[in-house]
């Protein structure tokens, strides 16, 4: 893996604040890519020409949170966007982006030394709302003079990790990596003759309900669909494959049946049938959750979830495997081979 993933796992976007991940990927288009970008936000580079058109889309934000309140004594209470998981946050430190600039602050936590009842509060898993942020402030003035307003944005302080040489270990790499994927995808096939147009869409607002899928469903009129996001794998001690029995090192995962979306099996063979033609490998799985994909089911679509098998999923130590990178890198040009030429 090269930096570039690096900048992207780290870049700060959570629904809704999209701009710098937007930014950042626009800039390493190719110049004379077809883009557009529409009124929510979604970003969309598109190659090839015919009247078929198919579609690969990795979502550019993350869980994370907005200000909702400054506290007279300096600290911060926030409100979840998306999926969060508060066993995974206590006494970490965030990234505070105001319109100044970012600002560190740290979830607070109550060390065991001044617990009244340390088993029962030990035990508790308090919900966001009720989370205080420390930004250094202390007074509501002070927390200002640093730039903090109402409805900033903040995301956890991740930085990208690597294990053993192949296991790639960050927060966000739902769905950076997505993104990440389709960019080096559109290298791999910009040259190519192609009988259909392929868009490849970034879009916005998954996290909390797909609403950019949405819009691109009814903007963009496609025979076929593919969501190139996280598959949570099952691959752990404590954990039961009967949840999932999607695993790290083994392929790209076709997600056939999860919370959102089930896929016709007929689509489901013609998929594993290319992917064996091509030697490329893969998992049939289930797993809970959704994609963008369930947007591009209603409007007509074949809409596949391309998963990419992930570890730990919306915690702070999301874990995926290089060799799953490349294996879903191979399948979206094997399906730009089938399905566009």
């Amino acid at each position: 893996m090269d930096d570039s993933l690096r900048e992207l796992v780290e870049l700060p976007g959570v629904p809704g604040y999209e701009e710098a991940v937007r930014a950042w990927i626009e800039a390493r288009l190719p110049s004379d890519i077809e883009r557009s970008t529409d009124a929510l936000g979604n970003l969309v580079a598109t190659v090839g020409s015919g009247e078929r058109a198919i579609l690969f889309v990795a979502h550019m934000d993350e869980i994370g949170f907005v200000v909702s309140e400054i506290r007279d004594d300096g600290f911060l209470r926030l409100k979840p966007l998306g999926g969060i998981d508060p066993r995974a946050m206590f006494g970490q430190l965030l990234r505070v982006c105001t319109s100044s600039g970012e600002i560190p602050g740290a979830v607070t936590v109550t060390p065991p030394h001044l617990m009244r009842d340390r088993a029962k509060e030990m035990s508790d898993v308090p919900a966001v709302t009720e989370w205080l942020v420390d930004v250094g402030a202390r007074s509501a003035d002070e927390a200002r003079a640093l730039g903090v307003e109402v409805l900033d944005f903040a995301v956890p302080d991740k930085r990208l990790r690597v294990l053993n040489e192949k296991l790639l270990c960050s927060r966000a790499l739902d769905d950076r990596l997505g993104c990440w994927i389709l960019l080096k995808a559109l290298e791999r096939v910009r040259h190519e003759t192609l009988s259909a147009r392929v868009h490849f869409a970034f879009s916005v607002q998954e996290e909390v309900g797909l609403r950019g899928a949405g819009l691109l469903a009814r903007q963009l009129q496609v025979s076929h669909a593919f969501a190139v996001d996280s598959a949570s794998a099952a691959d752990f001690p404590g954990v039961g494959a009967d949840l999932s029995p999607a695993k790290l090192g083994a392929g790209a995962c076709l997600r056939v049946l999860d919370n959102a979306a089930i896929v016709p099996r007929s689509f489901t063979r013609e998929l594993q049938e290319l992917a064996a033609e091509r030697s490329i490998p893969l998992q049939v799985i289930f797993c809970g959750g959704g994609t963008d994909a369930r947007a591009f089911q209603p409007e007509g679509a074949l809409a596949m979830p391309i998963g990419i098998p992930l570890r730990y999923t919306h915690s702070m130590v999301e874990m995926a495997h290089a060799d799953d990178v490349e294996a879903t890198i191979d399948l979206i040009e094997a399906i730009c081979g089938r399905y566009a030429t």
